[in-house]
């Protein structure tokens, strides 16, 4: 359909710029095509720096995806949104009436006004919903709309959301963004802030607490870092200052829900989930789902816990119910829908049924039930056979199809390669339904694709968000803060008790991957460097065992460990930029990588945006690692040099700017460990076999240790074993030795919780404690002694013990602090579940 046929949001019908625009209009025009490129690569390079993900499915599993937000934004005029703000809250009104009623009395069922198949043949309704308490007298809190706007300039609702709507996240990220890169244009056109939203919404959220502390520990229940939520939970519990939780995070005792954590069970008084609502609950709900809490529903009826919005809300947001809300709010309220929503027809009605398969060209298809993520069909795009098909599923199961009328979206102007060009339009718009009433968020999310079909899919359908800013005649608040008051006072503490296992866990793996991530770097690179000077290979005595080093710890095949086999495999100069390059070699740099990216993003409320940054550029660069050429391999050395700078970096923030809670403990234990465990394989493959010219040799290993600084500072450049073998293994001043590592690992865990009732030393600590005294006693003149067997075997012994009993350690960790919960299992069949 041409463009001018649908309503332009910029323009009005003679293509004059509509008054509200005209600001904007100014300004980009002032901007010429060089200050959008501008514009354009500064809103991406502040996406990319926020680390504002989205997660997709595709066929390759799930993919992190970046976000796209449009250096233009959207603009309606305060007159325009203040009828559609009031039709919305009745809207929601509405909607939390008629989810009381289907959950309650049914009054709407037994009066005919909605027909009982919409609850009943609802394969998402349970009957445990029916009777749960509301909470403050309310069971939607937090709803968003699906809106559209038609040729006529009329705003239509396409869909509801009142399960655990998403996008608000994404929503204050465009925000914060755009007000960065454009502050003065924001205040040019008097729009309306955010912040009042989201300071009620985190003052309502508190006040929900049954026990009304000045300070009541408010959670997210969040589905977890598999799930397209991630960034957005993480973000939301960062800003408004919101504990983030999983399922496995939350037990129910004495019928008070808590919080697991180090230091024992904290209380939970407040529960925003964000979680499906038949996974909240395995004994009531879906025995399956390892998402939610066992005993949750009965701690709701116990009215213990407030969660937000209530469990059964997704019965609201059924596209089944669609066609019966005017009906109902004339029953209900005696009075017209203000904001209609889109043409939809349920199959169920026979009458409705004939109608849409006499009418299926003009009409798309849907499920009645689906509640997320459900595609529409549109049969005028499909084959003979396949809307016979369809037609065929209508008539055999009517009452789960929904046809709605399509709709034209309106447009609004995008540069997009070079131009302008009018894409089409939707809108999310987000409610808060407090005591006092609805408060409409000033504002949007507005998704946008130049293909109009895209835009029914998902949240995260189309190719390119923009922010909506909602403009005034008159100047704006500027006094709402998401600061804290100073009106009550509040405890001082240091505590570090309140951290669940699964983050503990989190970032102790998030330490040694980063470890190991840097001691694989360093050795590559040492032999790298070795490689590509002006020596030939059987030149350099220590390349073999370097080489040994790097099979040993699972970056390169065994084979080159094996004298007499290096003639049958490929060179090293064509290998090693390929084992660096290698995605899918388990214990590779880029599997490493990968690693820490996915535990960050497990624990990203936890730890600094700064710190988040460098591990978003470590893993984005790391993944460009060009392939070998001989022009190549000294660029690949500096892109080996830049990923030790950001590992270094990120460790630097790690000490520097985290308090010495258990969370920064578990991230160190993690590290030491690691370099414990690296350093010794390094020092078994290389050191323990002497070769001819050991000082080359020792004097590469120093320098993937980073120690030959230190060594030469001391020593000069006379490379000897004894003192390399003190300064890597027993010397406690050096922050890379042996025994180093063991004195912090020790003094870590003596500084973790303790069981009252255990008696002596837990296994962690014993076994802590016993690698210590090992290289305690370690006299490094013995440990470089070669036996008559050639090699040598103390420090062969010592390796081997640290070899051994470092995963050992790292198990006894686990097991007494990490996650002990295993996956829900089900008493009974399988049951058909939803994908969250």
């Amino acid at each position: 359909m041409p463009a001018s046929t649908r309503y332009d949001e910029c323009k009005s019908a003679d293509g004059q710029i509509r008054p509200h625009w005209q600001p904007i209009a100014n300004y980009f025009q002032s901007l010429g095509p060089d200050g959008f490129r501008e514009r354009s690569a500064t809103i991406d390079q502040l996406i990319y720096e926020n680390g504002t993900t989205f997660n997709v499915d595709s066929d390759e599993g799930r993919l992190v995806r970046p976000w796209r937000l449009s250096s233009i934004p959207l603009v309606i005029d305060s007159t325009s949104w203040s009828k559609l703000e009031s039709g919305l809250t009745q809207r929601t009104v509405l909607l939390e009436t008629v989810l009381d009623d289907l959950l309650g009395p049914q009054r709407l069922i037994k009066e005919k006004v909605i027909p009982p198949e919409v609850l009943w043949a609802n394969p998402f309704f349970q009957r445990a919903y029916h009777k749960l308490p509301s909470v403050g007298g309310k069971r939607l809190h937090i709803t968003a709309t699906d809106l559209a706007r038609a040729t006529d300039g009329t705003w239509w609702v396409t869909s509801d959301r009142t399960r655990a709507p998403s996008g608000l996240g994404y929503l204050l990220e465009n925000r914060i963004v755009t007000s960065r890169v454009f502050p003065q244009l924001v205040r040019q056109c008097n729009t309306r802030r955010l912040a009042s939203f989201f300071d009620s919404l985190r003052r309502h959220l508190r006040s929900l607490a049954s026990r009304m502390r000045d300070n009541p520990r408010v959670s997210l229940l969040t589905p977890g870092r598999d799930s397209y939520r991630d960034f957005e939970d993480a973000y939301l519990a960062r800003y408004l200052g919101l504990t983030l939780v999983e399922g496995t995070d939350l037990a129910v005792r004495g019928g008070q829900l808590n919080l697991k954590t180090l230091g024992g069970l904290l209380p939970i008084e407040v529960l925003w989930r964000h979680v499906s609502d038949r996974k909240c609950d395995p004994l009531e709900l879906e025995p399956n789902s390892n998402k939610g809490v066992t005993g949750l529903l009965r701690t709701i009826r116990e009215e213990n816990v407030a969660v937000v919005n209530s469990i059964g809300s997704v019965m609201a947001q059924t596209p089944a119910l669609l066609p019966f809300l005017p009906a109902a709010s004339q029953f209900l309220f005696q009075e017209p829908l203000q904001l209609p929503s889109i043409a939809t027809y349920w199959c169920g009605g026979k009458k409705e049924c004939d109608f849409v398969l006499q009418n299926l060209n003009s009409l798309i298809i849907r499920p009645a039930f689906a509640v997320t993520g459900a595609a529409p069909v549109a049969p005028s795009g499909l084959s003979e056979s396949a809307k016979q098909e369809l037609i065929g599923a209508i008539k055999a199961k009517p009452h789960e199809y929904v046809a709605q009328q399509k709709l034209n979206h309106s447009t609004t102007p995008v540069w997009s390669e070079g131009k302008l060009e009018p894409w089409h339009v939707a809108l999310r718009s987000f409610q808060l339904q407090t005591k006092k009433g609805v408060e409409v968020l000033p504002g949007a999310l507005a998704r946008l694709s130049p293909a109009e079909q895209h835009l029914e899919e998902s949240t995260v359908s189309g190719l390119l968000t923009m922010d909506c800013w909602i403009s005034s005649s008159q100047p704006v608040d500027t006094e709402t803060t998401l600061l804290p008051s100073f009106d009550a006072e509040i405890s001082l503490k240091r505590s570090g008790n309140e951290l669940p296992s699964r983050v503990a866990e989190n970032l102790f793996w998030l330490g040694r991957y980063a470890e190991r991530a840097e001691a694989i770097t360093r050795l590559l690179r040492t032999t790298l460097v070795r490689i590509s000077g002006e020596n030939q290979l059987n030149e350099l005595p220590e390349i073999p065992r370097l080489l040994a080093a790097l099979a040993a710890i699972g970056q390169i095949e065994p084979d080159y460990a094996v004298a007499g086999l290096d003639g049958s495999l490929p060179s090293v100069e064509n290998m090693l930029p390929d084992s660096v390059n290698d995605p899918n070699q388990p214990r590779g740099l880029q599997a490493t990588i990968r690693s820490i990216v996915m535990n960050a993003r497990a624990v990203r409320d936890r730890i600094s945006i700064d710190a988040y940054r460098i591990i978003q550029r470590i893993g984005s660069d790391t993944m460009d690692v060009p392939a070998h050429t001989d022009d190549n391999m000294g660029r690949l050395i500096e892109k080996l040099n830049q990923l030790i700078t950001d590992l270094l970096a990120f460790a630097g923030i790690a000490n520097e700017s985290t308090t010495r809670t258990h969370g920064w403990r578990f991230l160190q234990l993690g590290r030491r460990i690691e370099r414990a465990d690296q350093t010794s394989e390094l020092l078994d493959a290389t050191l323990v076999q002497p070769i001819e010219n050991e000082a080359t040799l020792s004097e590469a290993v120093l320098d993937a240790v980073d120690s030959l600084m230190t060594y030469r500072s001391r020593y000069l450049n006379l490379v000897r074993p004894a003192p390399a073998m003190d300064l890597l293994v027993t010397d406690e001043t050096n922050p890379r030795s042996l025994r180093f590592q063991l004195q912090e690992i020790v003094e870590l865990i003596m500084q973790l919780p303790t069981d009252a009732k255990l008696i002596g030393l837990g296994a962690d600590e014993k076994l802590a404690s016993e690698l210590l005294h090992c290289l305690r006693m370690a006299d490094p003149s013995v440990l470089s002694e070669i036996d008559r067997s050639g090699k040598r075997s103390n420090l062969q012994r010592l390796l081997r013990q640290l070899i051994e009993g470092l995963p050992s350690l790292s198990d006894a960790i686990a097991a007494r602090y990490l996650i002990h919960t295993g996956t829900a299992q089900a008493l009974t069949g399988v049951i058909p579940i939803d994908v969250n």
